[in-house]
């Protein structure tokens, strides 16, 4: 491999002799050493052309095949698979059986406080706005205060009891007794039970109206006999500096304030004048 490599450096060296050689024989075309010379380079140019050929193989090896690449080991154990990293679905709202239902106004169904704690409570539909395939229903909850505006989705119609003896559920009480509390559950320590707060939002509602009310009487009246006696013991220290001062007011409207002497208004300088004698001064 090295002797092919001397020898095309060999041949890249006489190349550029020949070029010079030829750029001599455009000057002098009929210079005898010049062309002497070009015949020998031709020569030695060839010669190693040869033997650069020989030592060259006419043909390159074919590449060796490439192994095939095995077959990649599959994980005993993926984060992906594992039933404790994978995300609980989330749940399902349950739906009714039926289809949806077209509610009027007036209608008692059960809604869902949306705006609370998204159970469903009694409730009777006061207004519907909104489009005829997308209504809005505004509807009251019976047992407490609030309105709430809501879609199809969050009404479910009131569920019709029969029964024993097969009477019609129309007799039934019109709407559904309140949620009762639920029931303390006692942990595994028997002094202490827990159970959820429930709110009555009703009583809470006349518990502030009427710590409104009670405020205004409830506020003590602001005591003034400290204040008042200060304002008299400062007007009478005023009263005190007055009467002392020199800057005193007069009681006379004439009299000037702050000047010795005063009491009259001051004098004007007399203006002098000619005299003028007249014939009947003499007369009399």
């Amino acid at each position: 491999m090295s002797d092919i490599t001397s020898i095309e450096n060999d041949i890249k060296q006489y190349q550029e002799q020949l070029d010079v050689v030829k750029a001599g024989l455009k000057d002098d075309p009929g210079n005898a050493e010049l062309l002497a010379l070009k015949q020998e380079l031709d020569d030695a140019i060839g010669l190693l052309s040869e033997t650069l050929a020989e030592l060259k193989p006419t043909k390159a090896p074919p590449p060796k095949p490439k192994s095939p690449s095995p077959p990649p080991v599959q994980e005993k154990w993926s984060r992906e698979n594992h039933p404790a990293f994978k995300k609980a679905p989330p749940p399902e709202e349950k739906e009714a059986d039926q289809g949806p239902v077209n509610y009027k106004v007036n209608d008692n169904v059960m809604a869902k406080w949306v705006t609370g704690d998204k159970a469903f409570y009694p409730a009777r539909i006061t207004s519907i706005t909104g489009s005829s395939t997308d209504p809005i229903y505004i509807v009251k909850f019976k047992n407490y205060d609030t309105t709430e505006q809501l879609r199809s989705k969050d009404l479910r119609p009131v569920a019709q009891k029969r029964k024993v003896d097969g009477t019609p559920a129309n007799n039934a009480a019109p709407s559904a007794a309140p949620p009762q509390p639920p029931i303390a559950s006692t942990s595994s320590n028997p002094g202490v039970i827990s159970a959820a707060a429930s709110i009555n939002l009703e009583l809470a509602q006349k518990n502030r109206e009427a710590a409104l009310n009670n405020g205004d009487e409830a506020k003590p009246k602001a005591k003034k006999i400290k204040a008042t006696k200060e304002l008299e013991a400062g007007k009478n220290k005023w009263q005190e500096f007055n009467t002392k001062s020199k800057f005193a007011k007069a009681h006379k409207a004439k009299k000037e304030i702050g000047f010795t002497g005063s009491g009259q208004a001051m004098r004007k300088d007399p203006t002098r004048s000619r005299h003028i004698y007249q014939t009947n001064e003499e007369l009399d």
